[in-house]
């Protein structure tokens, strides 16, 4: 069986009549338009969930934006106790500055903003982001999460909240991708080398004038 992500249309008059009725304190239940399709989320955002089949997804995971070196780098946040504040969506084609006719479009990704009471905080915030590759969430656990995405759900349009979101979801991955090249060069130059004391071991990458003097194993 073929299995499709599916995202609907909404006209952009009814998106905006909805965003802005700020639908607040609702608790996500996944969605199944047909048996065996994805599942999505019930509200405006209308996020396909990397779960299909019989069974609704029960968590979705998500990077810690905060304090990853005592919860994790990834964590897998309740389904159930998000609650839904706002949608971003790319909304219609727009002018790329290459001509008068070139328009670009960023539709294929779309956001979710989500109040996490389960977090650090109960003010805690999650965001979802779906696109051709899957889910993902990013989950915001610190004292003022809650206070600033609360205001640019009720605030801001949901091409603006687009923007914000996409520009988030891009930094976070550029500078995954940025740490685990260097990781990977120090690897390979064997400068990445396997430390122990007090019977806790952790790895230590050494600058390159170090790399010829240290004699201790690469890991």
């Amino acid at each position: 069986m073929i299995h499709h992500r599916e995202f609907f249309t909404i006209p952009r008059s009814q998106r905006c009549a909805r965003h802005h009725s700020q639908v607040k304190n609702t608790n996500m239940k996944p969605t199944q338009a047909h048996p065996g399709h994805y599942w999505h989320t019930d509200d405006h955002a209308d996020l396909a969930f990397n779960e299909y089949g019989p069974d609704q997804p029960v968590t979705v995971r998500c990077y810690n934006m905060q304090d990853h070196l005592n919860r994790g780098e990834i964590r897998d946040v309740p389904v159930a106790t998000l609650e839904y504040l706002a949608a971003g969506i790319f909304g219609e084609a727009r002018p790329s500055g290459l001509g008068a006719t070139t328009r670009w479009t960023g539709s294929s990704h779309r956001y979710g903003i989500y109040r996490n009471p389960t977090g650090l905080y109960r003010s805690g915030i999650v965001i979802l982001e779906c696109h051709g590759g899957g889910m993902r969430g990013y989950a915001f656990d610190n004292l003022v999460a809650g206070e600033t995405w609360g205001y640019i759900a009720a605030q801001f349009k949901p091409g603006m909240i687009w923007n914000l979101c996409n520009q988030i979801a891009h930094a976070y991955n550029t500078a995954r991708d940025a740490e685990r090249h260097a990781i990977c060069t120090a690897f390979l130059e064997g400068r990445l080398k396997s430390r122990r004391k007090g019977g806790k071991r952790w790895a230590q990458v050494l600058p390159r004038s170090l790399q010829v003097i240290d004699a201790e194993p690469a890991l």
